[in-house]
């Protein structure tokens, strides 16, 4: 039975070591991934992908990142990942190379999922080539599978366009289907590849390397303590702050260290805000810079994971304004110019505390087309046609009251 099943039992476990990983050491990373995207489930979303080449790919991309949301979910949408590459590499090496031995075949076709694995660790890359990759290998399998080669030939050629609209430039992996007409093949990928360039309002050369297959922001993101900062924070997780972040290199990191000595009772309010605000005095002698400490907290340009913790933390202290203009920043800092589901949901709350009904009214109408801010939707969309009820909510009540006695540093 061991002998007969051992590929099946490695492959398994090698799939439980990857769920793992992420769900025990990089589970920030997936989380970042559903922050920096707003999947909707409407027509004209659908559309928007489906313009441009590699559109439907980066639709899937997206639809399986705001499962994300949940760390055991993305952890669990890797593993899957991981079992269906090799599985693909498998059978296309059986049908590409069919002299080779299992015991060779086996070691190669973990080839490309370690690949993934390394390229999922990258925040800047999206789930937009992986998942452009895997479409691409099973119209592989499906034409592998027609004997008569003319034939496969003439499917071929009806394909490649298809798939790369699809999918992108990682339709050129199916030239390999038929390597005897490899120059008529090649020639009609690259008609698709120019062409497309005259119907879509992007250059060449983005659209060789993949529209969206490389944000090129890898500053941008943020680092991987700031990531795993902004995770535990959105958690209210503040011992475990305290427990991995006590020499934090980042300056927001940093602030959310002293709030969460705060939460702790290792200091008093006093000192959290001495530590974390400047007088307000010197607002007055730099009125275009916004910053709440000329180290700590002048740090939401940095970065999206930065930007958020920013954002979190004005939140914790009732400080709306400065949330607000943090949530802003974070979603002008996603690299290919998504939008942001968290960052709109910060930013209903902080409308509804400030009594900005009709934004709010406008966010809940885009949060209300998507698959996991639904529920929080339908309870706060009472707040917004009945001010009073947040008397219900103790924490927006504080929030609400202090915005009404605090002046508003937002446009200074």
């Amino acid at each position: 039975m061991i002998s007969k099943y051992r590929e099946q039992a490695t492959v398994a476990f090698l799939a439980i070591i990857v769920f793992c990983f992420w769900f025990f050491f990089y589970p920030f990373i997936p989380v970042v991934r559903e922050m920096s995207q707003l999947f909707l489930w409407t027509s004209d979303y659908l559309t928007e992908r489906l313009a441009v080449p590699g559109g439907a790919a980066q639709y899937m991309g997206e639809c399986i990142a705001q499962f994300f949301l949940n760390p055991a979910n993305g952890a669990l949408a890797y593993a899957i990942i991981f079992v269906l590459t090799q599985l693909l590499t498998s059978k296309l090496l059986r049908q590409f190379f069919p002299t080779i031995k299992g015991k060779v075949r086996f070691p190669l076709s973990l080839i490309p999922p370690v690949l993934f694995w390394y390229l999922a660790m990258l925040p800047h890359i999206p789930l937009t080539p992986t998942v452009a990759a895997l479409l691409v290998m099973t119209a592989g399998c499906v034409l592998m599978s027609i004997q008569a080669k003319r034939i496969r030939l003439i499917v071929l050629c009806i394909i490649i366009p298809v798939m790369y609209w699809l999918t992108g430039p990682m339709a050129a992996l199916l030239l390999l289907c038929s390597l005897r007409w490899i120059p008529l093949t090649a020639v009609l990928f690259a008609a698709c590849l120019v062409g497309s360039a005259y119907v879509t309002p992007y250059p060449l050369r983005q659209i060789a390397k993949g529209i969206d297959y490389d944000w090129s922001g890898v500053k941008e993101m943020g680092t991987y303590e700031e990531m795993e900062c902004d995770m535990l924070i959105r958690q209210q997780r503040w011992d475990k702050i305290l427990q991995k972040f006590p020499a934090p290199k980042s300056p927001a990191v940093r602030s959310a260290y002293i709030l969460a000595s705060y939460h702790a009772g290792q200091i008093g309010y006093q000192e959290l805000i001495s530590s974390i605000v400047i007088p307000v005095g010197m607002y007055e002698s730099a009125p275009s810079v916004f910053c709440l400490d000329d180290v700590h907290f002048n740090v939401y340009c940095g970065s999206l994971s930065s930007a958020f913790i920013v954002s979190e933390l004005a939140t914790q202290l009732s400080w709306t304004a400065i949330s607000q203009r943090a949530a802003f920043e974070a979603m002008e800092y996603i690299p290919n110019c998504n939008k942001s589901g968290r960052a709109l949901k910060n930013l209903t709350e902080i409308c509804i505390i400030t009594e900005q009904y009709d934004l709010a009214r406008k966010y809940l109408s885009i949060l209300d087309r998507t698959t996991f801010y639904r529920r929080w939707v339908s309870k706060m969309r009472p707040l917004v046609d009945n001010p009073k009820l947040i008397e219900q909510y103790p924490f927006m009540k504080k929030s609400h009251d202090t915005f009404l006695k605090t002046k508003d540093f937002f446009f200074i």
